[in-house]
């Protein structure tokens, strides 16, 4: 029999009824959380958290309600179960980005405490976090009955304990809106015999290596001849909590044309405009006008000066 972690989900400072628990807000609860682990496990499988699971993931993916139990003076307390990964996924293909050994390690519930601890605390560089998840993460805001509510995701020592309260998913928001949605690209390179592993090939451009990768079997058998010869992809580009790219996801391919490096280049991170939104939300008002004065020398070659006048009106609307 599979050995069950245990978690706790706890809530205090409700205005009325602390330690007391109605059944509609304990659906909505279960319902956010498990959207919100799906999509982290996409995530780390897959490179995208926007893909419906197939039925092995989703029975991988089971959450338990063991215990309720509180009281007026220190709020509700759930107590959640969930199985390891290695003892629910079997005979998956697994995750192009990550050795599968470290998903195997985790459990569903330590994939929606990771997730929340990467987009209030952690380095953006390295959170598994991308624009699906980071608009699962706000929905769990919907769970707040009042200003002063105060959510703990914990467990008995795996991963330390998250503080949620209804301020932080104002910092959620902005780091969604950081980051570009998926767009069709053209990219030219030369495929890199070196990165080659379940479907993601690195694809060598002018501007450095993008990973590109294709979830049907029959482009990567018929793009192996391609291997470090010129190329042309089409396909669609998805972005990191970074805003850097993630990888390109092959539509089509070709041999490349005379054009092809004029029309082609490396997917840029982010816009003019979201990067002035970025920048501009993460200061005080004070500072507004001061970091819209750093910020200008990076979209100076984005933008002629009236462009980015009228950028500066929209910001203060």
């Amino acid at each position: 029999m599979s050995e069950i972690t245990n978690y706790d989900i706890k809530i205090v400072g409700e205005d009325a009824d602390n330690g007391r628990i109605e059944f509609d807000r304990l659906n909505l609860l279960t319902k956010s959380t498990k959207d919100i682990a799906t999509k982290a496990l996409m995530l780390r499988l897959r490179g995208f958290s926007d893909i419906t699971p197939d039925k092995s993931l989703k029975k991988a993916l089971s959450l338990f309600l063991e215990a309720v139990s509180g009281n007026p003076k220190d709020g509700t307390s759930l107590k959640i179960g969930a199985t390891h990964f290695s003892d629910t996924i079997t005979g998956v293909q697994y995750e192009l980005f990550k050795p599968k050994e470290e998903i195997l390690k985790l459990t569903p519930m330590y994939l929606v405490i990771d997730s929340f601890h990467s987009a209030l605390k952690g380095d953006r560089e390295q959170a598994d976090l991308d624009k699906p998840l980071l608009k699962s993460l706000l929905s769990f805001k919907s769970n707040f009955l009042s200003d002063n509510e105060i959510f703990y995701l914990s467990n008995r020592g795996t991963i330390p304990e998250i503080k949620i309260t209804k301020d932080d998913f104002k910092s959620i928001s902005i780091l969604e809106e950081s980051i570009p949605s998926p767009k069709k690209v053209i990219v030219n390179g030369q495929l890199d015999e070196m990165k080659v592993s379940k479907g993601k090939l690195g694809l060598q451009t002018e501007q450095g290596l993008v990973n590109v990768f294709a979830n049907d079997k029959s482009i990567i058998e018929n793009i192996v001849e391609f291997m470090g010869k010129d190329i042309t992809i089409t396909g669609i580009a998805n972005f990191k909590a970074n805003g850097q790219i993630s990888f390109v996801e092959i539509q089509d391919f070709g041999n490349s044309g005379a054009n092809d490096k004029f029309f082609s280049k490396k997917p840029s991170a982010l816009s003019a405009n979201q990067q002035l939104l970025f920048h501009t939300k993460q200061v005080k008002k004070g500072n507004s006008f001061q970091a819209l004065k750093d910020i200008s020398g990076l979209l100076k070659d984005d933008i002629n000066d009236e462009q980015f006048s009228d950028m500066i009106k929209d910001i203060h609307r």
